[in-house]
């Protein structure tokens, strides 16, 4: 069934579409929630640290216990009671193969690299159009704290409640109205919901394939895992390995000789090794992607959208559009600061 059927009148054509509109305006209205609350609450929790606490004696810990608690232990609690009142449509339960897996996996490492790539690059642009910088606030994070503060939050925390949202509770609500759709819409509103360019681009591809595995399998545990791999090599075990070379002591060896420069080798051997790893593992992955491409494909839904109504209903109405205004009200803020 569809909403262009040919037996359907034109009354309930336009009545399902304001339906459907309706809920995309609640889903987008239950997002801005989060992102609204998360942002209050941050700046009320910040200015009671810089009262409690100067600059000097803050702990590091202080930092991510003032993002994330408001956001996942307050906000997005009621973010979810709002979306939750678009009904959802459960999927249907599939096992994805260990074999399977592992290409999933390896294309997801090809595809946060080559977004991040492309971010990067639209970045410099921007930069050099518009002699502005911005600020890549997740650097703050992944170069802070203890490496288990990092693990409990970026590697387990972050994945699992981002998945619960934007996986299982926008696509049970969206694939009704059709599979692409889904997949896609879920995919655009993670990249928006990190707030900043530097991620958008890599989020955006990682969520289609996040959201593409969550789809076929109807099982949340795969588009966990994989989250959590990515952000434990890329947030976690990069910065790690990165902070164990001393550039002071490599400028030294230059001066010193070749014994102190041996000695250096031996400091960023464990950083060359990760980096020569990622590089395959992505050529690997591309290969993987271009074999695996064509057998992606998506069902008919039984309200699938039609073509030429999927703009409106989906993105222009009051809660959409509130979100994606807030989204990008974040990433101007990251180019002013």
């Amino acid at each position: 069934m569809s909403f262009d059927f040919s037996n359907q009148t034109t009354t309930a054509f336009h009545d399902n579409l304001k339906i459907a509109r309706r809920h995309f305006s609640v889903l987008g209205l239950g997002l801005f929630a989060i992102l609204a609350i998360s942002a209050v609450l941050q700046l009320v929790a910040a200015g009671i640290v810089e009262f409690v606490w100067p600059q000097g004696e803050r702990p590091s810990w202080v930092l991510w216990l003032c993002t994330f608690v408001p956001m996942y232990f307050v906000a997005v609690p009621i973010g979810l009671l709002i979306m939750k009142r678009v009904p959802a449509a459960p999927r249907e339960k599939n096992v994805l193969k260990p074999g399977s897996f592992v290409v999933v996996a390896i294309i997801s490492i090809f595809v946060m690299y080559a977004g991040n790539i492309f971010g990067n690059i639209v970045m410099i642009l921007i930069r050099a159009v518009l002699g502005v910088s911005s600020v890549n606030p997740v650097l703050t994070y992944v170069m802070d704290g203890s490496i288990w503060l990092r693990i409990l939050v970026m590697v387990i925390l972050a994945p699992a409640i981002e998945e619960y949202i934007f996986r299982k509770q926008l696509i049970d609500r969206i694939c009704i109205y059709g599979e692409r759709l889904a997949v896609v819409t879920s995919a655009l509103i993670f990249g928006l919901f990190h707030g900043n360019l530097s991620q958008f681009f890599y989020a955006f591809a990682l969520g289609l394939v996040f959201g593409y595995i969550y789809l076929k399998t109807g099982r949340l545990r795969y588009s966990t895992v994989l989250h959590m791999m990515i952000n434990l090599l890329g947030g976690v075990l990069a910065p790690a390995l990165l902070s164990k070379v001393n550039l002071e002591a490599l400028n030294e060896a230059e001066m010193n000789g070749m014994a102190a420069m041996e000695a250096i080798i031996l400091q960023i051997l464990p950083l060359l090794i990760y980096v020569l790893v990622m590089m395959a593992l992505s050529l690997a992955g591309l290969i993987l992607f271009c074999i695996n491409v064509r057998n992606i494909s998506f069902q008919q839904s039984q309200l699938e959208l039609a073509k030429g109504t999927k703009l409106k209903t989906v993105y222009l109405n009051f809660g959409m559009v509130l979100f994606i205004a807030s989204s990008l009200a974040l990433v101007i803020f990251t180019f002013i600061v």
